[in-house]
């Protein structure tokens, strides 16, 4: 039984053998498909973009998407497993920031605030694809699974591994799967979590433990600390 690594102290133990020596993560390409600049350094900090966003300064707008495109890309693509949704999260993310950076509090958070948004993007996909499916049609299939999105050079055990947990997560609830993704995949703090999922810590918490749940039960998972 080895063990896949994941961040928050927790291991995923599969049958096939594997050894992961970097967060999970790491193990995954940035979305291919859809054209991203490269990220623009912070020589002007987020509170000072905010502050040029807020005078109405193009050339701001242009800075931010830059800067957090790929993070935003990789982030949607990841929890929604599927390219064209992930895209369009991302665009109307932008969107939306742009149009309501006068009610971000604190510039200094612009990095988690739009991420927020990211999320809450996410989810309103999720809710899209049920009421297809709850209207009889077709919601499309999943092309950017863990499994597909795993690093050049990834070994079959890994793949295999991914595809597993790929089965699990496209059954939770899109609540519990966003918030163990953020968690276990992702790699962010829970207090982290529960702020991207618009939560409480303890919502958040009941959450993950509720994925833990039916993941445990394909899956087995072993813990090494506290989760």
């Amino acid at each position: 039984m080895s063990r896949l690594a994941v961040p928050g102290a927790l291991t995923v133990q599969t049958a096939c053998p594997m050894s992961l020596p970097v967060p999970m993560p790491l193990l995954f390409n940035s979305p291919p498909r859809l054209r991203v600049v490269a990220p623009v350094p912070p020589a002007a900090g987020d509170e000072e973009l905010v502050r040029r966003l807020r005078n109405g300064q193009r050339a701001a707008e242009e800075t931010l998407y830059r800067r957090y495109t790929p993070a935003v890309l990789s982030l949607t693509t990841r929890l929604l497993g599927r390219r064209s949704d992930a895209e369009d999260a991302a665009q109307d993310t932008f969107v939306i920031a742009f149009d309501t950076i006068h009610q971000l509090r604190d510039p200094a958070a612009l990095r988690a605030w739009i991420l927020q948004i990211a999320v809450s993007q996410v989810r309103r996909r999720f809710r899209k694809r049920r009421l297809l499916r709850a209207l009889g049609l077709h919601v499309g299939a999943d092309d950017a699974t863990l499994e597909s999105l795993v690093a050049v050079g990834a070994s079959a055990e890994i793949k295999a591994d991914l595809a597993a947990l790929d089965r699990v997560l496209s059954r939770l609830t899109s609540n519990d799967r966003i918030a163990w993704m953020l968690r276990h995949v992702e790699g962010h703090e829970l207090t982290e979590v529960a702020r991207l999922c618009g939560c409480s810590l303890a919502t958040a918490k009941r959450r993950i433990a509720a994925a833990d749940a039916q993941v445990r039960a394909e899956v087995q998972l072993g813990e090494e600390g506290t989760s």
